[in-house]
């Protein structure tokens, strides 16, 4: 009797906890990937991905679609789009490498950079997807001290990167 009280009690503890994660289809319409974000972050859809800031605000991280009919042609959306959001790229500060996420093609490019916060790392991960002609960029920008104490949850978002078609 007491092994079934403590099932159903776990059972149920179990089925009332929050989640601990949020999947977006990127883009929400047509999807061409799924990343998972904690739930901790402060998260936000967008038209064509989803964006998440941590608990801490010392780190952001982006995942998008882009129509590219290339890498170099990914990477110039995404040196773009970290332009518009305020930060500069140090062009002396870039490390590529050719890698895979998950089973997938991809190019890493790493910078340092600044923001209006100071000296920031810039990363952008530009993932080869199942749907010709669209790539999924993952933008991450943040201080090292920020990467260092939401190493986990960093991680986590990109060990979550599916392809959907």
């Amino acid at each position: 009797m007491l092994k079934t009280f403590i099932l159903a009690a776990a059972t149920l503890a179990l089925l009332g906890a929050p989640a601990l994660a949020k999947t977006f289809p990127i883009p929400a319409d047509n999807p061409i990937a799924t990343v998972t974000f904690p739930d901790k972050w402060t998260l936000n859809d967008y038209d064509g991905g989803a964006e998440a800031t941590s608990p801490d605000g010392a780190v952001y991280i982006a995942a998008e679609s882009v129509a590219a009919a290339d890498i170099k042609s990914a990477v110039e959306d995404g040196v773009t789009f970290f332009s518009k959001q305020g930060v500069d790229i140090d062009p002396n500060a870039i490390q590529s490498k050719d890698t895979t996420l998950n089973g997938m093609k991809a190019f890493d490019l790493q910078m340092g950079g600044k923001d209006k916060n100071g000296p920031t790392t810039v990363g952008m991960t530009m993932v080869e997807t199942n749907a010709q002609g669209k790539f999924l960029i993952l933008y991450y920008w943040g201080s090292e001290a920020g990467a260092a104490a939401n190493k986990a949850d960093i991680q986590s978002v990109g060990a979550s990167v599916q392809a959907t078609k």
